[in-house]
């Protein structure tokens, strides 16, 4: 099971980035609107969320997690384009022929890139914000533009990646999704979580056992972006599609599979660390 050594230990550090000890790789994608300020289009009426996260991988599970996506796109020929979720469900795009193929066809393509996402070695791990219901709550006015809901989602989810990393004594690198309108603002909430640690309001969270800055300096260690085509982080976005649709749609069958196998923060670790350490759910009732 993966994460299983997590799953069992308590909540003390220590040799943080030991040479005994593989580091850890958040691997991260967006989905929805990070604009808090922008309408929803009519399709997403009653799910309009944003989510930030994705997987996070142990060092030496990482040639694992590549082989079994490899191995998909090979038995699916998919060459260099990238298993992306909703253009998966949608039959969009380069996935416009699996509304051409037989039914049986179809169901064993999900199954297999189910299989995929429930036998790899990962934990999934992010948070998801309610649109509507950040900005219900006075956050736009307060926070204005200066404040996106990727940063919220982007501080939220490393914070608790990073308690998770100092469970085992392992830094923390952080890979997402190449955007060039975004690239910039993401790596600078990484540096400034080195450097600042978290500005959110220090009574709100404090029920969270938030971590200090010297804490994000220890176990940071470094940021990249990467392509869509980047083959982790192709399973990173069906599981933050999934986290985040689950919190609209309790039937969505993808996340409970999910669940099933103890893919999820939630579901992977012990119940002790979950109010900090699970899947966050943001500004909803």
């Amino acid at each position: 099971m993966a994460f299983r050594s997590i799953a069992a230990m308590k909540c003390k550090v220590s040799g943080i980035g030991s040479k005994m000890s593989r580091p850890l790789t958040l691997y991260m994608d967006e989905t929805g609107n990070r604009h808090p300020d922008k309408k929803s289009d009519a399709s997403r009426q009653g799910r309009d969320w944003f989510g930030f996260g994705g997987i996070l991988v142990k060092g030496e599970d990482n040639d694992e997690v590549r082989a079994l996506r490899q191995s998909f796109a090979e038995k699916w020929k998919l060459g260099d384009n990238p298993a992306h979720i909703t253009d998966m469900l949608s039959e969009h795009k380069k996935f416009a022929w699996l509304g051409r193929v037989s039914q049986s066809q179809r169901d064993e393509f999900w199954d297999d890139w189910r299989k995929v996402l429930c036998r790899a070695p990962v934990m999934g791990l992010g948070c998801v914000v309610d649109r509507p219901g950040y900005v219900a709550r006075g956050y736009l006015k307060k926070h204005a533009d200066a404040w996106r809901l990727c940063r919220s989602a982007f501080d939220i989810t490393v914070e608790r990646a990073v308690k998770i990393a100092r469970l085992e004594g392992r830094k923390l690198h952080v890979v997402f999704e190449q955007d060039a309108a975004i690239n910039e603002s993401i790596t600078n909430y990484f540096k400034n979580l080195k450097e600042n640690g978290l500005e959110f309001d220090a009574s709100n969270s404090a029920k969270y056992e938030p971590l200090t800055q010297a804490d994000f300096a220890e176990t940071l260690g470094r940021i990249q972006h990467k392509p869509k085509a980047h083959p982790v982080l192709q399973l990173a976005d069906s599981y933050i599609y999934a986290m985040s649709r689950h919190a609209y749609d309790k039937k969505f069958a993808l996340y409970r599979h999910l669940r099933d196998a103890k893919r999820i923060a939630d579901f992977a670790l012990e119940n002790e660390h979950l109010p900090h350490m699970g899947v966050k759910y943001y500004c909803f009732d």
